[in-house]
């Protein structure tokens, strides 16, 4: 009994590894028959099968022999040139064209058997699908409290006016206000003008009459 439950925990790594090897052999020789195909061309009464095939870039092309005389593959143009060994009846010869674009070939002992084959270029691989994160969801975060910036005022410039400049009239008549005469001063001034003009006047005529007079006394 012991020993049986000890086996048994030995058989279920075995046989999830032997699970996993079958998966991945169903996985990827699927495949690695579509990325490449293996296509028969036989040589009969001298002439390659149908004389063209169309394969795909990455394909193989395998030749076989069946006529009595020996054949062999001789590429006389396309992207790459190449010659098969001589083959008897029953050999086989394959190759595999890796460049795309059209082929002729021939066999070198029998110059008026010609074919063709044209390898089309392989598709290129689809790019994977770009994965876009899902955007995350907000959590459930208390509220935060809004914070609010006291804002300082910036200080008022004040700009003091210019003076007014003075009004030069006013300027021009208080610079030339020079303190006036007294008009009686002035009266006063002109009748002692008079006066003395007068008290002048009446001292000459003495003088001239005493001067007139003297001619009469002699």
């Amino acid at each position: 009994m012991s020993s049986r439950l000890s086996t048994a925990p030995r058989k279920g790594p075995r046989v999830l590894l032997a699970s996993l090897l079958a998966l991945l052999t169903v996985l990827v020789w699927p495949a690695s028959e579509a990325s490449a195909a293996t296509h028969q061309i036989t040589i009969k009464s001298y002439a390659y099968g149908s004389g063209s095939m169309s394969i795909t870039q990455g394909d193989t092309v395998t030749w076989t022999n069946q006529d009595s005389v020996p054949h062999d593959v001789v590429v006389t143009s396309g992207p790459v040139k190449f010659r098969s060994p001589m083959l008897t009846k029953g050999k086989s010869w394959s190759y595999t064209f890796t460049s795309a674009g059209a082929y002729s070939y021939t066999c070198s002992v029998h110059p008026d058997m010609h074919a063709t084959i044209s390898a089309k270029a392989k598709p290129a691989a689809p790019a994977p699908a770009a994965t876009t994160p899902a955007a995350a969801a907000p959590s459930a975060a208390a509220p935060t409290t809004p914070t609010t910036t006291a804002t300082t005022p910036a200080p008022r410039t004040t700009t003091e006016a210019p003076a007014p400049a003075p009004d030069s009239a006013y300027v021009a008549t208080t610079a030339d206000d020079s303190p006036s005469l007294d008009p009686m001063l002035l009266l006063l001034g002109l009748s002692t003008a008079i006066v003395v003009f007068c008290l002048l006047l009446m001292a000459s005529r003495p003088h001239a009459a005493t001067t007139s007079g003297d001619p009469d006394g002699d």
